[in-house]
């Protein structure tokens, strides 16, 4: 009886360890290779970049509505969001995968200070697309949640929603450290850099540039901070060329075809005309810039826009411009993030406030900001360019409130495709004026609209937080200008 005791206790003890040899391996044993828990940091940004494309300038998001409300494009068709009247599950997604792409950029930042060595231009590159995709969530929505957001795993699931200022001010301080980052100049980007194919140079010269815009557009609201800000970023590298542009080119096969051609000829849609305001616009001093924005007329050959947000029975399909073929018709075309053109137009409203912008005057970063948007839109006929440049309302005025407008019209036409950039300098400058969507439900209303409405998503699951900042919204558009949209006498 002991021996067979004795026995059994062997067996168990030999179980037991068995057991216990197992489980110190287990964890090791059932990790899949082919499936990473933790994705190189190079992969990450070839998502963020990507996704971000995808989803903020397509039909939905960018065409649908930014673009409407920046009197570039308008509805021709199921014109609902053209009038303001939104879809819940668009406003939630939207929501949602913009802060997805905000966790992706700070994963970039966190994995590549993490490496060993440390990779800081990879770091610096994570910083730049965070601070990039998070002010165009908080001009988007203004208040939104940054100092407790994505801190999921560590038990934060009600972020408090931090304002519009203080959200600047971190983005500042963000594009601050990734300049302090390149200039270490540590490491590469790997192949994962579809934006600029590994040109840490230009990722700088983004960062700076980036930082040039986020400070003209609180310049009428804290001038000195502006100022200040601005001439940080001209000290450092910044755009000096069209070739240095941030603007995504696509591989043109499917599913990785431009957004607005997917929306076309994947999708079959044909929903949008080029917007009155920008056609009259440029028809108004001859732009030849509107022979690429903009197809005829089939039914006269004429540029004719359609109001965005038109009522019905107020227009005529064949009567309208649809979309030029370099921005409808190219698989292969661009998204544009941030334009070259752009850059001068913001050193020459710099020259008109008194900072230092580089060494330009403000005619020249004008004139230069002209000609590098022409150029961006395939123009490259010196001569006719600077014919243009001479026509009596392009021309440099000698009345400096004159120059304001002037720059920021010029910008303003830049900036077709870009959506959102332009909404927002419409906000900030009311360059060019534009009513509300004549077919909007919502009355009372004399501008576009000030901002985009709240997701559903955060009333249900984050009502406490949000309740503090949304007191004042009218119409889910209206009732709450950004911080920095100092406009009077809009509603």
């Amino acid at each position: 009886m002991k021996k067979i005791f004795k026995i059994n206790a062997l067996l168990v003890l030999g179980a037991l360890f068995l057991i216990t040899s197992c489980t110190k391996d287990f964890e090791e044993m059932n990790i899949n290779p082919n499936e990473p828990n933790v994705a190189p940091p190079t992969n990450v940004l070839t998502y963020a970049v990507r996704y971000f494309a995808t989803n903020f300038y397509d039909d939905w998001m960018d065409m649908n509505n930014f673009e409407s409300y920046a009197g570039h494009l308008g509805k021709i068709q199921y014109i609902d969001e053209a009038r303001y009247e939104f879809r819940g599950s668009v406003v939630n997604a939207g929501w949602r995968d913009m802060y997805y792409v905000m966790h992706d950029a700070q994963d970039i930042a966190d994995l590549a200070a993490a490496a060993d060595p440390p990779n800081t231009n990879l770091q610096a590159v994570g910083l730049t697309w965070k601070a990039f995709v998070t002010q165009i969530a908080t001009d988007t929505w203004k208040a939104i949640p940054y100092t407790e957001a994505l801190h999921g795993l560590d038990g934060v699931i009600n972020p408090a929603y931090d304002n519009q200022e203080s959200i600047y001010g971190a983005l500042f301080q963000l594009l601050e450290d990734a300049e302090a980052l390149y200039a270490a100049g540590e490491g590469d980007l790997g192949e994962g850099d579809i934006l600029y194919g590994g040109d840490v140079a230009k990722w700088r010269m983004f960062c700076n540039s980036l930082r040039m815009r986020m400070a003209m557009r609180i310049s009428n609201v804290n001038a000195a901070k502006a100022k200040t800000e601005f001439e940080k970023a001209v000290a450092s590298p910044v755009m000096g060329a069209v070739e240095d542009m941030a603007a995504l080119t696509w591989p043109g096969v499917p599913p990785y075809e431009h957004p607005w051609y997917r929306n076309r000829y994947t999708d079959g849609r044909d929903d949008h005309g080029v917007a009155t305001y920008i056609i009259d616009a440029m028809k108004d001093v001859s732009d030849p810039r509107i022979a690429i924005i903009a197809k005829p007329a089939e039914s006269d050959g004429e540029y004719r826009g359609v109001v965005p947000g038109a009522e019905d029975g107020t227009f005529s399909l064949p009567e309208i411009s649809r979309i030029g073929a370099f921005y409808r018709d190219r698989p292969a075309g661009e998204t544009y993030f941030m334009r070259y053109s752009e850059v001068l137009f913001l050193k020459a409203e710099a020259a008109l406030n008194g900072w230092n912008n580089g060494g330009m005057t403000a005619q020249e970063a004008y004139e230069a900001g002209i000609t590098a948007s022409m150029q961006e839109n395939t123009i490259t006929d010196d001569a006719a360019i600077a014919d243009y440049l001479t026509h009596e309302l392009v021309v440099w005025s000698d009345n400096t409130q004159e120059n304001y407008e002037q720059i920021y019209l010029q910008k303003w036409f830049s900036l077709f495709s870009q959506g959102h950039e332009a909404w927002a300098e419409c906000r900030r400058t009311d360059i060019p004026v534009m009513p509300a969507a004549p077919g909007s439900p919502y009355t009372g209303h004399n501008r576009p609209p000030f901002r985009y409405p709240y997701p559903s998503s955060e009333y249900n699951l984050n009502s406490g937080s949000i309740g503090a900042v949304d007191g004042g919204i009218v119409d889910s558009f209206w009732g709450q200008q950004m911080w920095w949209d100092t406009r009077t006498g809009v509603q």
